[in-house]
């Protein structure tokens, strides 16, 4: 579909064992990772790839270590959603390709061209570029903690709002709109409504990670469920896909009554309530009034982006969120 689509996309179980093959071109890579992961699979990959190879730990780049990287050829980020972030920033900084190699299905980056970077206590999306490649071993990514599993599937589920909010902006506020990567994005999330398998799953986080680099924006799968996650992290602690999942059900409540949701908020929230993902407030561990808050601010962030916010459409106020929020279980 796009320049920037990866050139190659592999998801089996036992993917790892073939990850030579696909560095047939290069002779020196450099993995990106964690220590834990790091301390579980640093035989293994090395015995994948006959010999010794380079490593970069996060916590290194973190403290601005990047010398490893001198005269390395290729990077692969080999993890979850920091190290295939960190794999993302030092592909930036080097100007290497790199690819990615996930080992949890926890988030819809793993082939974007956008890494997310903590500062102050906020978090931001950064442009950097996309994989040129995915090894997605599921024989890997089935070990991780499920929590990791139901995150992702959370941070596809919430298209269900950053769609139609994306359609609402574009034809309320003349945002820009690519109808093949709404095509695209829709398609992951039906795939995860209707198949509850792990391959599904992870080629709809690819496939959403896809479209953001096509379109040059992370909008098609981010809307103000999104902002009110970002809002979230100023306080909590919980994971990002869980957050958006939480928080997706309400904007679909005003989509559906501004004409824009092929989906119902009702039945979204019954959704995350079946898959045990935090669906009240207490779930969260916040108040009412906390909450209130987070969707303020989450409203000065899609003003900050420039984007059209359903709750900003349908003119809401802080009476008319509690009850919507009662009358879906909120609390």
């Amino acid at each position: 579909m796009s320049i920037v689509d990866p050139q190659f996309i592999v998801i089996r179980k036992g993917a790892l064992s073939k990850v030579d093959d696909f560095l047939e071109d290069y002779e020196r890579p450099i993995f990106v990772t964690d220590e834990l992961l790091y301390a579980e699979y640093r035989e293994i990959v090395e015995d994948f790839m006959g010999g010794e190879v380079t490593w970069l730990l996060v916590s290194e780049y973190e403290v601005g270590e990047i010398s490893k990287a001198l005269g390395k050829d290729i990077i692969l980020g080999f993890g979850g959603g920091r190290s295939l972030d960190t794999a993302k920033l030092l592909a930036r900084d080097t100007g290497l390709d790199w690819i990615a190699v996930p080992t949890a299905a926890s988030h819809d980056g793993i082939a974007s061209d956008v890494a997310s970077v903590s500062h102050n206590g906020y978090r931001y999306s950064e442009k950097c570029k996309s994989p040129i490649g995915v090894i997605a071993d599921l024989s890997i990514i089935e070990k991780a903690p499920t929590k990791l599993r139901l995150a992702g599937i959370g941070d596809i589920i919430c298209k269900a709002s950053s769609l139609g909010e994306w359609r609402l902006a574009h034809e309320k506020n003349d945002e820009p709109f690519d109808k093949r990567v709404y095509s695209l994005v829709k398609s992951a999330l039906e795939s995860v409504l209707q198949d509850e398998s792990l391959e599904t799953l992870v080629r709809a986080e690819i496939d959403a990670g896809r479209a953001m680099s096509i379109f040059g924006s992370s909008r098609p799968c981010s809307g103000t469920e999104h902002a009110i996650s970002h809002a979230m992290d100023r306080e909590q602690t919980e994971l990002h896909g869980l957050q958006v999942a939480f928080a997706m059900p309400l904007c679909v409540y005003y989509l559906e009554e501004a004409g824009y949701s092929e989906y119902k908020a009702e039945e979204m929230h019954q959704f995350i309530v079946k898959y045990d993902m935090p669906a009240s407030i207490d779930d969260v561990g916040i108040s009412s009034d906390q909450f209130l808050d987070h969707v303020h601010h989450a409203l000065d962030i899609m003003t900050r982006r420039n984007r059209y916010s359903v709750l900003q459409h349908q003119g809401v106020d802080d009476p008319g969120i509690l009850q919507t929020m009662k009358l879906l279980d909120y609390f």
